[in-house]
């Protein structure tokens, strides 16, 4: 029984990381376009929050997709959050 929550806990965890990287690469696939064609300064690769600033750009490339690629997007990260949701529920019922 031991070995079969172990096997269960590991799919359920393994499909949740699987969704999260299909999302982070899908958001970055949307996203590298847009930001590429933005004007950066040399300066801008130096400074220490230029992760953070890239960061927010790609948000705000984001909100300014068309309805169909956020839809796909949208999809993917509720399956991302269904597994782990299914991941706390089968660690709840799976422990008695």
């Amino acid at each position: 029984m031991l070995t079969f929550k172990v096997a269960l806990y590991i799919v359920t965890i393994g499909s949740a990381f699987f969704f999260a990287f299909w999302e982070w690469k899908l958001r970055r696939r949307l996203t590298d376009e847009a930001l590429a064609q933005q004007s950066q300064s040399v300066s801008d690769y130096s400074d220490l929050s230029y992760d953070i600033q890239r960061e927010m750009r790609r948000e705000r490339v984001l909100k300014s997709l068309p309805p169909e690629a956020m839809f796909k997007l949208k999809v993917i990260a509720s399956f991302k959050f269904l597994f782990v949701a299914v991941l706390i529920v089968e660690v709840f019922f799976l422990q008695r």
